[in-house]
């Protein structure tokens, strides 16, 4: 049985399904994700058990080693201004705990660790439902306009920023851009599909709004 990874409650800075995120002890303007072993992740169906079987059998296949890739491909297309909507990733490192994804930690205008949208919507904010749905559409333009998969629009893989360029004063900046080859579509044509892709983005960008809305108890624009 591969060993628990156990890190000290101030170097967490989230825990997912099958990663978890730290704090880089060698570096404040990093963090690392581990991806967890089999007895630390939370139960999935037989679909998602099939894929955690095989990444364990072929590395490659993995959470970290997937997001690299994904990351290294919209680098490819966009270069440095990748990094205004996400965060860069630099390369898998090896530490004392195994093998980890090391990424820029994304940080608000204190300096402290951006919180995730997931945590302004069901922990506290000062933003506005008007204001998070406006960052929304930003974020949602910029994947129309440069084509860009990203489905999982999951509020606790986008964290928060202050930015007085943006009319909402706030911007979202992705922290897990894996989904865009990690899909769940068996024949992924939404990706290969310019207006299968839009329709989709916007559905789920969308769908996000609406969930901002109902927990700020804000009506529709």
């Amino acid at each position: 049985m591969a060993r628990m990874l156990r890190f000290p409650a101030d170097r967490v800075l989230a825990q997912g399904a099958n990663r978890i995120c730290v704090r880089d002890p060698a570096s404040d303007a990093h963090c690392l994700k581990y991806e967890l072993p089999p007895q630390q992740r939370t139960r999935v169906g037989t679909r998602q058990r099939l894929r955690r079987w095989i990444a364990r059998r072929l590395p490659a296949l993995g959470e970290n080693r997937t997001e690299l890739r994904a990351w290294r491909r919209l680098q490819a297309r966009l270069g440095d201004a990748l990094a205004r909507f996400v965060a860069p990733c630099e390369g898998i490192v090896e530490t004392p705990e195994g093998p980890a994804l090391r990424c820029v930690l994304v940080r608000d205008a204190q300096g402290l660790p951006a919180r995730s949208l997931y945590a302004h919507l069901f922990e506290s904010t000062p933003c506005t439902a008007g204001q998070l749905c406006a960052a929304v559409d930003a974020f949602e333009a910029w994947l129309l306009r440069h084509g860009i998969p990203l489905f999982d629009l999951n509020s606790g893989n986008l964290v928060v920023v202050e930015d007085p360029a943006e009319a909402c004063g706030l911007r979202l900046v992705c922290v897990d851009v894996k989904s865009i080859l990690d899909g769940r579509e068996i024949v992924p044509v939404s990706r290969w599909v310019p207006w299968l892709r839009a329709r989709k983005l916007r559905r789920r960008a969308e769908r996000l709004r609406m969930r901002i809305r109902s927990r700020l108890a804000a009506p529709p624009a």
